[in-house]
């Protein structure tokens, strides 16, 4: 499966909303960096999604 970072979160809270808005829509998503999140608190958590859902992704964000 080829997959895309469709957008990085502060912190894993905000991923994992991302990652309900996403599944609520059909559009499965990784989270890449979640354990890693709280130290340094800056890295942030990146939401991954297949190339083929990437605009659908995209749109779907964008409209929150």
């Amino acid at each position: 499966m080829s997959t895309r970072k469709l957008i990085t979160c502060n912190n894993a809270i905000e991923a994992h909303l991302v990652q309900g808005r996403l599944a609520e829509e059909g559009i499965q998503s990784i989270l890449a960096g979640e354990i890693m999140s709280n130290y340094p608190p800056t890295s942030g958590v990146n939401v991954l999604v297949r190339e083929q859902d990437y605009q659908r992704a995209i749109e779907i964000i964008s409209s929150k």
